[in-house]
């Protein structure tokens, strides 16, 4: 798994399963049913732990096939598999305005809409207008805007996300150009983009302060346990060193955790979900 998550951590997968299109899908889904195996969907593996026992079941992987680029007019229909920076990008480049935010969100449309992902003062919920799901037997269904409960880094998504329909505005592709360098500057600056992460570790409690905030003032930027470390940049991101394990990031993240809630009253959710034995 370590080869599929952004971490760089995780133990082998019974089954991998790339699929070039939705019918692969529901074969995988098959696959898992037919062996009573769990299953689970990635993209570009970021916001995931790979636990170092790997993962018992069938990993679903979408990319490449499942990446629909498609503008109709000012809606976007967009395949699960794009990777949103891809996205962001395109969408830019094309005089669109309103998805140029995410430019460093690194996963793919599909994860980023399931869990309702943003930066930079945008999310996901603002631009949809309709998610195409499949749901664990393989049946489609299309959602319309209405139908779906977008909160704070999560939703009331089941099943796996197909593609979506964004609606998105007019700009021009020089001023969303300038905007996205800016971002770039800014997220090269202050995270650790380049380095062996999920992302932010934890979600934002509501108040003032971020999670990245509270942990830093805790003093425990630099905390390191094995080959995981608090990164020196941010506080809400932990990287990988090298020859971190799943073992070392959850101590971190348990670390972390207690020193926060003990030091400010507050408890830290984690935004990354944790996967496999």
């Amino acid at each position: 798994m370590a080869r599929y998550t952004t971490w760089r951590i995780g133990g082998p997968a019974r089954y991998l399963v790339l699929p070039a299109d939705s019918e692969d899908v529901v074969r995988a889904l098959e696959l898992a049913q037919d062996r009573g195996l769990p299953w689970v969907v990635l993209g570009l593996g970021s916001n995931v732990l790979a636990k170092d026992g790997g993962f018992p079941g069938v990993v679903i992987r979408m990319g490449k096939g499942l990446d629909r680029f498609e503008m109709k007019g000012s809606t976007a229909i967009i395949g699960a598999g794009m990777p949103t920076p891809i996205l962001a990008r395109r969408t830019a480049e094309a005089g669109f305005v309103g998805v140029e935010r995410f430019v460093g969100i690194p996963g793919t449309v599909g994860g980023g809409i399931y869990m309702n992902a943003g930066c930079h003062g945008a999310e996901f919920s603002e631009v949809v207008t309709e998610v195409t799901v499949m749901d664990a037997r393989g049946k489609v269904k299309q959602l319309s805007r209405k139908q779906i409960s977008f909160k704070y880094r999560s939703s009331n998504l089941e099943g796996i996300v197909l593609e979506a329909k964004l609606v998105l505005g007019e700009e021009s592709p020089a001023k969303l150009k300038e905007l996205q360098a800016k971002l770039f500057r800014w997220r090269k600056a202050g995270t650790p983009f380049d380095q062996p992460c999920c992302g932010s570790t934890f979600t934002n409690p509501s108040g003032t302060k971020t999670a990245g905030m509270l942990i830093d003032e805790c003093g425990l930027k630099g905390f390191t346990i094995g080959g995981a470390q608090v990164s020196t940049l941010h506080a809400n991101y932990i990287i990988n060193k090298g020859t971190a394990t799943a073992a070392d990031v959850l101590k971190v993240i348990d670390h972390l955790r207690k020193t926060v809630a003990k030091k400010t009253g507050i408890t830290l959710e984690l935004e990354c979900k944790i996967i496999g034995v």
